[in-house]
């Protein structure tokens, strides 16, 4: 293979996609196997309810649709005879399989529900649905032509890996691929006044965008320097997909970062290496981040892996929002496993979480994760990053609580460097404190018992009147998990409370207390989202919603007249997985 070089840059060569494509090719020919992708297309009518008119022709041309887009932009980006691998019958068409649901009632949050009736019916003709990325129209629009009239009751979502996956699609008679240009004034219940012609736009956009997410990709936008192709796919890109043909924009397209990750990936590839079945194992090792002009973050490192890689991507997603807002850079790495590259503006006042993905031959993917600063000015603050990658033998002594081990541990890697003595002396001195404290043995006093001469306590300490956690155990200063340190936007603490949704902690204040200071998020890089509430005697005092991996929310209120204090954190409105919410050094004050 031609070495790959691995310049500081948001988008590889094509040289480097080249030497990419090459690896690829050559890990096929060295251990080729036939390839397990495929996607497998259902279509589900809830009972008592006929399928939408003429589905079945209309659903081929909407995955021929589909299949050309990610082929066309896949050639593109230097990945051509690449072609989606579907289920087609005898005649070559694309088979659409015909499920009818055991009841009549679905709705957008029953997508397991459906799956769940539809994997029986694919399993009789000897379909694995979970080694299959199933492309799963539901029929739950309803569309009143008299009033010209649509609204939608689906499931419209995705996920998925390089060997499974799910996209759950919305289906009406009137969504079609021949009706791009279709004029017609339609009122939809999500988007207003528009035409059917922008209609299919957004639905059929969201087909190859939840199909997206069932092939792996996550969400990501479009860069400033991109901007000219339109809008990225795993962005907003679905609701901009065939607006060109209507002159209403410049329509939707494929990101690097992601051709890469689609190059390798089982559907793709009629041919596959043996490997596509093995865990991959990496190790990224040298990584470096540094401030760049232009507030941009610069990247380097070495990738080691048991399955050879050919690129990697980053991901720069900027706290809040999911990550819709998550902006890339591709490169590959040279033969020695070598690879650079800088992001984009990425703003100002800002944090975010820096994602470093390997692409692998067998179409897998691993990942590393640090997080960013960016101030007012526009300076990147790599503090938090610098800890996370250079004094990670410091934190695992924290791990054990030998903190005589972390002090010696922080001044043999820092040596002489003051701003990285700075960064771990700022966590060392927490748990110090914490050990050192002269607070009561932890639960064994309630809040209201506390001797009233004692200014602060820290609320972990205290004995709750009830607490109860969505997973695993109430526990105190630490989480229930083999990282066992409280962590919140990449930063660590001695004091706090684990609180995975859906998790209650009741504290009887005796309005003894007159404050509550703190903060609270999700813990480390777990992918949760949820709400946070703090009650007094039954009334909200405050909260915080749909909190999101990240820095976290500060809280400061008035407790002085509360007897009966209740934390409670509950699901953000996104499913329970990852749900680890967390409360950082609450403290109580008179």
């Amino acid at each position: 293979m031609a070495q790959a070089t691995a310049d500081v840059r948001m988008q590889a060569s094509s040289s480097a996609v080249t030497a990419a494509r090459k690896l690829i090719s050559q890990s096929i020919q060295t251990d080729r196997i036939e390839s397990p992708g495929r996607v497998v297309v259902v279509y589900f009518t809830p009972q008592g309810r006929l399928p939408a008119a003429k589905h079945v022709g209309r659903i081929r041309r909407i995955v021929e649709e589909t299949a050309k887009f990610y082929e066309s932009e896949l050639k593109r980006h230097g990945f051509p005879n690449r072609s989606m691998h579907v289920l087609r019958d005898a005649r070559g068409q694309v088979e659409v399989i015909d499920v009818v649901g055991h009841e009549s009632d679905y709705h957008s949050p029953d997508g397991q529900r459906i799956r769940d009736e539809v994997v029986p019916v694919l399993r009789q003709r000897g379909i694995d649905a979970d080694a299959s990325v199933l492309l799963l129209f539901c029929n739950l629009m309803d569309y009143d032509p008299v009033a010209s009239k649509i609204s939608h009751h689906s499931p419209y979502y995705g996920g998925g890996t390089h060997l499974s996956g799910t996209a759950w699609q919305c289906d009406s008679e009137i969504l079609d691929p021949k009706r791009f240009r279709d004029a017609t004034p339609l009122t939809d219940a999500e988007y207003g006044r528009i035409t059917i012609g922008r209609h299919n736009s957004i639905f059929i956009g969201g087909v190859i965008h939840e199909l997206g997410h069932a092939l792996s990709l996550p969400h990501c936008r479009q860069r400033p320097d991109e901007a000219q192709r339109g809008t990225a796919l795993m962005g907003s890109g679905n609701r901009t997909y065939a607006q060109q043909l209507r002159g209403e924009g410049k329509g939707t397209f494929l990101t690097q970062a992601h051709a890469f990750r689609l190059a390798a990936h089982p559907v793709f590839n009629r041919q596959v290496p043996k490997s596509v079945h093995q865990r991959v194992s990496t190790d990224f090792k040298q990584l470096s981040v540094h401030a760049s002009d232009s507030n941009s973050i610069q990247v380097s490192g070495v990738v080691r892996s048991n399955i050879p890689t050919h690129a990697v991507i980053a991901y720069f997603d900027p706290d809040g929002g999911g990550d819709y807002d998550a902006t890339t850079a591709s490169t590959v790495p040279s033969s020695q496993g070598r690879f650079a590259f800088r992001s984009g503006p990425l703003g100002t006042n800002v944090s975010g979480e820096l994602r470093i993905v390997a692409c692998h031959v067998n179409g897998t993917t691993s990942s590393r994760s640090v997080r960013y600063d960016i101030d007012r000015e526009g300076r990147p603050d790599l503090s938090i990053a610098r800890m996370e990658l250079q004094l990670q033998p410091m934190i695992d002594a924290l791990r054990t609580d030998d903190l005589a081990l972390a002090e010696a541990r922080l001044q043999d890697i820092a040596g002489e460097d003051a701003g990285l003595i700075n960064i771990g002396r700022k966590v060392l001195d927490r748990f110090q404190s914490a050990s050192s404290t002269g607070s009561p043995r932890p639960l064994s006093v309630a809040a209201k018992e506390v001797a009233g001469d004692v200014s602060s306590m820290p609320l972990s300490v205290l004995l709750p009147k009830q607490a109860e956690v969505g997973w695993l155990q109430p526990t105190y200063d630490s989480v229930p998990a083999k990282e066992r340190l409280l962590s919140l936007g990449g930063d660590y603490f001695a004091r706090g409370i684990y609180a995975h949704a859906p998790a209650k902690h009741v504290y009887e204040l005796g309005r003894q207390w007159k404050r509550l200071k703190g903060r609270c998020g999700v813990q480390g890089d777990r992918f949760g989202q949820v709400d946070f509430q703090i009650l007094g005697d039954g009334q909200s005092l405050w909260a915080a919603k749909r909190v999101t991996a990240g820095h976290g929310k500060t809280l400061d209120l008035d407790v002085s007249k509360v007897k009966v204090l209740t934390l409670k954190v509950t699901d953000g409105g996104n499913g329970l997985g990852g749900d680890w919410g967390v409360w950082i050094e609450p403290t109580l004050t008179r």
